[in-house]
């Protein structure tokens, strides 16, 4: 199980590790603050990322929902989940990258209940 996190507040990308983790130590989550660095990793590690958590708004070349579009463009179908803690995409766009909503704050005792199945690929 691998979750590509990309969040560039860095409490938040603190809390998301150690809630992760914590209920699955075998989680292997690798985070980035820009999406630039994400794509970078994301093209040389595709298939074995389960999950991709990806903030809206973020620092790089593309915004979240941009980097969602990139990972079904190289043929990903594994699950996205978009957060914000601004305004919740157009449910067209999200239909359109095929990724679900989680909006923030999320709480710390909900995320693993939500994102662990999805990386295991429980739905």
């Amino acid at each position: 199980m691998h979750i590509v996190h990309l969040e560039d507040e860095g409490p938040l990308r603190e809390i998301m590790q150690i809630a992760l983790t914590s209920a699955d130590p075998k989680l292997t989550m690798t985070q980035f603050i820009d999406s630039d660095n994400a794509l970078e990793f994301i093209r040389e590690n595709l298939n074995d990322i389960t999950l991709f958590l990806l903030d809206v708004r973020v620092p790089g070349a593309l915004d979240g929902m941009g980097v969602a579009g990139r990972i079904r463009e190289l043929g990903s179908e594994r699950p996205i989940i978009i957060t914000s803690a601004y305004r919740k995409p157009k449910k067209s766009a999200l239909v359109t990258v095929n990724a679900q909503w989680m909006a923030k704050p999320w709480h710390i005792i909900d995320a693993p209940t939500t994102l662990l199945p999805l990386a295991r690929g429980e739905s």
